[in-house]
């Protein structure tokens, strides 16, 4: 049986938040522990792709591709998959999702081809939380070294990625993402 493991990335820069965004606290807890809660149940094995340290989940570094983004932290994250028993997808989240559907992997499991797919919500693009096929980390790899578009957009465009729309009802949580101290305050303002 073919399994998913999950990824969450938790290395950027947190430019726009002033602070990093994995540590902030939502609810009295780590923006990144929400989203472990709700990312954790739906896979095999879970990985942290930056620094921040969640129980026994294992850090990823980037590597040769350090400075490069979200898509060094997906390479780490494929060749770290490639590694377990029976594992052939990798499903990213962000670590400022705090209310992640809880039914992220299913809906993105609908129709499983050799391609990565992505949800859309009211029209746009969730990709940080995409679902890859392990056997996509040459063609990542390849992307990086090349250095153009280095966007996860554009890595779900060049894979062919499917593209499953998606109504906001169906979702068990959802993308609400925390980029500014506003949005966490009003967040937690909704949630009190």
């Amino acid at each position: 049986m073919n399994k998913t493991a999950g990824l969450i990335y938790a290395g950027g820069e947190s430019t726009r938040f002033g602070t990093d965004k994995a540590d902030a606290l939502l609810s009295g807890r780590r923006l990144i522990d929400h989203v472990a809660d709700r990312l954790s149940p739906q896979v095999s094995a879970l990985a942290i792709a930056g620094p921040a340290i969640i129980g026994s989940f294992v850090n990823l570094e980037d590597g040769d591709h350090a400075g490069k983004g979200p898509v060094a932290g997906l390479l780490a994250g494929l060749q770290w998959a490639a590694t377990l028993p029976d594992v052939a997808w990798l499903v990213t989240a962000p670590c400022d999702v705090p209310l992640l559907p809880k039914n992220l992997v299913d809906l993105l499991s609908k129709s499983q081809t050799d391609r990565p797919s992505v949800l859309t919500v009211e029209g746009h693009w969730q990709t940080g939380c995409a679902l890859w096929p392990v056997t996509a980390t040459a063609t990542i790899e390849q992307l990086l070294v090349a250095g153009a578009d280095l966007s996860l957009h554009a890595a779900l465009k060049q894979q062919d990625a499917q593209v499953f729309d998606v109504d906001t009802e169906a979702l068990e949580g959802s993308f609400a993402n925390i980029n500014t101290q506003t949005d966490l305050t009003d967040l937690e303002r909704k949630l009190s």
